[in-house]
């Protein structure tokens, strides 16, 4: 854990102040430069990519709220920091639907665009998970007596809950989780060059989803909401694995065919 980066004019620069934005810039880089090479407009790209930041601001800080109403009924002023609050489930579901009323409005096919900007989200997960929540020493583990267990230091959010008892690396595994994620949807775009638009989105749910499911088993952060046998982000998990579902048997039996592009 080492959350600050740097120190400028006596003002801390957050590792997570520069890993979060910092995976959002390499992920429209990244982007653009495929769209340009599909033959996509790089103008509703950009403009799509604008709304999906609103969305992220909007969606990420709402199922906080949702999350944890009872705390924020009885403090509805802290409704309106963003002090707290970036869910990544919330950003994520802001993310689409922003980008997707945007790209709408504009007339623009959207599953294509979507295509590229899902193959690049697990990079950015990674640099997320591992530069910003792990030296951060958000979105801990639970105790484990792994060799791999990592003792947080004392004034941690995970020293805070289980004290010097060595927990789970969940944020590195998300993050391994995401290169698996961005490597497995490289080698199928590279492999299916004729895909039909939507698959690489629905795979990049269903891996992700399939993922996060059981990576929350090992999560000590019980803050972000447990309903029935399951957390908040789990039955998000389920909803978009089903989703996921449907997208690719629809997109293979109804969608659009890619051009041939090399990879």
């Amino acid at each position: 854990m080492h959350p600050v980066l740097l120190t400028i004019f006596g003002h801390d620069i957050h590792c997570y102040q520069i890993a979060y934005p910092g995976s959002l810039l390499l992920g429209i880089i990244l982007t653009l430069r495929r769209a340009k090479k599909e033959g996509w407009s790089e103008e509703v790209l950009l403009g799509g990519f604008l709304f999906a930041m609103i969305g992220i601001l909007i969606g990420s800080r709402l199922l906080e709220i949702l999350v944890r109403l009872p705390y924020y009924i009885d403090n509805p002023m802290k409704m309106f920091t963003m002090r707290r609050g970036v869910v990544l489930y919330g950003g994520y579901i802001g993310a689409v639907a922003g980008s997707m009323g945007y790209v709408k409005y504009k007339k623009h096919p959207w599953l294509p665009l979507v295509d590229i900007a899902a193959t690049m989200f697990g990079l950015g997960l990674f640099i997320q998970r591992s530069f910003g929540c792990f030296m951060a020493g958000c979105c801990y583990g639970g105790p484990t007596k792994l060799p791999w267990g990592v003792h947080f230091p004392e004034g941690s959010p995970a020293f805070k809950a289980f004290g010097n008892l060595a927990v789970h690396p969940s944020q590195l595994y998300e993050a391994i989780l995401g290169l698996i994620m961005f490597g497995l949807l490289l080698l199928y775009r590279h492999k299916r060059p004729n895909r039909a638009y939507g698959e690489l989105f629905a795979m990049q749910m269903a891996i992700y989803g399939i993922g996060r499911f059981f990576l929350e088993f090992m999560r000590g952060d019980a803050i972000r909401g447990i309903f029935g046998p399951f957390s908040t982000s789990q039955w998000i998990s389920i909803a978009m694995l089903v989703f996921a579902g449907c997208l690719f048997a629809w997109a293979q039996k109804f969608g659009e065919r890619t051009p041939a592009v090399t990879s």
